[in-house]
């Protein structure tokens, strides 16, 4: 199965969190808890905003952008999704989605 760019941010900010908060283990599980949101911005689809363990990670569609943010929620970094995905955490780097296209159909706000 190939992994696409969704799964990838989703993977790498499992680590990041679990290296973070001190699950050290690759056998400790982050995986319950994780909250996925989907963004609307004036009635289109614009991004998502993972939650972990009080730690976030907001990516933006159109910029292709990811920000993370610490616990206390200060910024702790902003990179390229391009970049976050091809992280020495052992995720290849994947082509943006908006080489591949939208993963999901665009929805407007009723």
């Amino acid at each position: 199965m190939m992994s696409t760019p969704v799964d990838a941010v989703r993977k790498n900010f499992r680590e990041i969190v679990r290296r973070r908060t001190g699950m050290i283990s690759p056998s400790t599980s982050v995986e319950s808890g994780m909250l996925e949101t989907t963004l609307i911005r004036n009635g289109s689809y614009c991004g998502r905003r993972f939650s972990l363990h009080g730690y976030s990670l907001i990516w933006f569609i159109d910029e292709q952008q990811i920000k993370l943010y610490s616990q206390d929620g200060s910024l702790l970094e902003t990179k390229s999704v391009q970049d976050f995905c091809s992280s020495p955490l052992g995720v290849p780097a994947i082509i943006p989605a908006t080489e591949t296209g939208v993963e999901y159909p665009v929805r407007r706000a009723a």
